[in-house]
């Protein structure tokens, strides 16, 4: 046999194929967040606009339906003071704004009505329409847009309550009617919606007491901490 035979054999795998690379964090981020459901229908969208829109959408909501409710009034003469009393639309935000809770005036001072349109309606019944607009709102922010955290959450909410809040304001801004010379059972003066803090805290506070008790359904059995994200 002969001393120089050589031996073949197979080489085997390097040591660097062997070793496999670390794991990054934006790879373990990814393991750690969970399968999206099939079945979940939750639009995924930037908290501070699904808020926006909401906020937007509640308030559009709410004028809406207090336009209508003056409208169907003074189409069937309940209310009506011809051509010299305000319009429509004038009634409709201040009677809103009303039923928020805020202070209608005239020369400074309350007042209940503005010659036979009593702000407000029925209380009892059309304050109703922003507390039943805001819990929807509320429920329908939280249960159909893609908010995993209550940071997120919290986000929407606040969207929510500064963009309702400044349409609010702006409407009162606008809603004012100053009654003509000798306009009959009218007093001088403009007649308006109180624009000071008071307002942005009245409206502020029903807009926080309702949709935060609408999102709460939706939210408290599905939401995460915000450490868990």
């Amino acid at each position: 046999m002969s001393q120089n035979r050589r031996f073949e054999y197979d080489k085997g795998p390097r040591l660097e194929d062997d070793t496999t690379p670390p794991e990054s964090d934006d790879d373990a981020d990814a393991d750690e967040r969970p399968a999206p459901d099939a079945g979940d229908r939750r639009i995924a969208v930037a908290p501070w606009k699904a808020g926006s829109v909401a906020g937007v959408s509640a308030f559009v909501i709410v004028f809406a339906a207090f336009y209508q409710l003056i409208t169907a009034y003074a189409a069937t003469g309940s209310y009506g003071q011809g051509d010299s009393g305000p319009s429509n639309w004038v009634i409709a935000g201040l009677t809103t704004l009303a039923n928020h809770g805020a202070a209608i005036q005239q020369g400074g001072e309350p007042i209940d009505g503005i010659g036979m349109y009593p702000v407000g309606l029925v209380p009892s019944v059309s304050a109703l329409i922003p507390a039943v607009v805001l819990l929807a709102a509320g429920y329908f922010l939280v249960r159909y847009v893609a908010l995993e955290t209550r940071r997120e959450a919290g986000v929407a909410v606040g969207a929510f309550l500064v963009s309702y809040v400044v349409l609010a304001v702006g409407l009162a801004v606008l809603a004012q009617w100053t009654p003509g010379t000798g306009t009959e059972g009218m007093e001088e003066g403009a007649i308006t919606a109180a624009t000071d803090l008071s307002l942005i805290v009245t409206v502020g506070g029903t807009v926080l007491t309702f949709a935060l008790l609408g999102a709460g359904v939706a939210a408290l059995p599905r939401l995460r901490p915000a450490g868990d994200e």
